[in-house]
């Protein structure tokens, strides 16, 4: 079964992701630790419009009306579908010894 994610009660689809995804999304997830307030929230933004490229135009995306407990169930399937296994080690960044 393909995860999903609903974003303004739309359901989304999220599946493996191109090279050019996981490069926007990674970084973003590293911003991510810094918390909602202070640039979260636009990485959140930039993590879900990555993993839905190809699905919905960043214009419309960016004017959905979702809840931000919508956006914080996303970042987990997200990360889960990039790879990341834990949202921890997503909240943390991706570097390693």
């Amino acid at each position: 079964m393909t995860p999903s994610i609903t974003l303004g009660g739309r359901d989304f689809a999220v599946s493996a992701f191109t090279f050019d995804q996981l490069q926007r999304i990674l970084p973003a997830f590293a911003r991510l630790r810094l918390g909602l307030a202070d640039g979260g929230l636009d990485a959140a933004r930039d993590i879900i419009a990555a993993a839905l490229d190809g699905q919905i135009a960043a214009d419309e995306l960016a004017g959905m009306r979702v809840t931000l407990g919508e956006i914080l169930a996303a970042i987990p399937t997200i990360a889960e579908a990039s790879g990341l296994t834990q949202v921890g080690e997503a909240l943390a960044g991706t570097e390693r010894s």
